[in-house]
């Protein structure tokens, strides 16, 4: 699991990284857009608290997630190994989600948050099914 875990992180820290390049290098067109920017301007805060929230949530689960990796090599049964499977699905499929967010567009915004929600509540379910005593 860790080596699918590994590329995934560091494909989103380097997103993250390049977010405040990509962002400063917009079109000199939507620069200069004033219509509604007080709006534009709540709303990317909102989008901002968001996405640092994702963040939070990314680093949660990558510590749980590695705690887990260790318990699965140590003891691995079939069904262990089969939830394992499904938890790095999640797992894969949330940090696509989160690295969504970085790149959303205002208009992609809405679909990428619920996709975000989407991948991480199921991600809290795979993990509750190995770990049914962690919240």
């Amino acid at each position: 699991m860790r080596i699918f875990i590994a590329p995934l992180v560091i494909g989103t820290l380097a997103l993250a990284g390049t977010s405040p390049a990509v962002a400063q290098s917009k079109p000199v067109s939507d620069q200069n857009v004033s219509v509604g920017a007080a709006s534009s301007r709540d709303s990317t805060a909102e989008r901002s608290s968001y996405k640092h929230k994702a963040q939070d949530d990314i680093r949660i689960w990558q510590q749980k997630l590695d705690g887990f990796d260790a318990k699965v090599q140590v003891k691995a049964t079939e069904a262990q190994t089969s939830a394992s499977k499904d938890l790095d699905d999640a797992w894969t499929q949330t940090k696509m989600a989160s690295a969504r967010l970085e790149t959303a567009g205002e208009a992609d915004w809405g679909s990428a948050k619920a996709s975000f929600k989407t991948a991480s509540d199921k991600l809290a379910v795979a993990w509750h099914k190995v770990n049914p005593t962690d919240k």
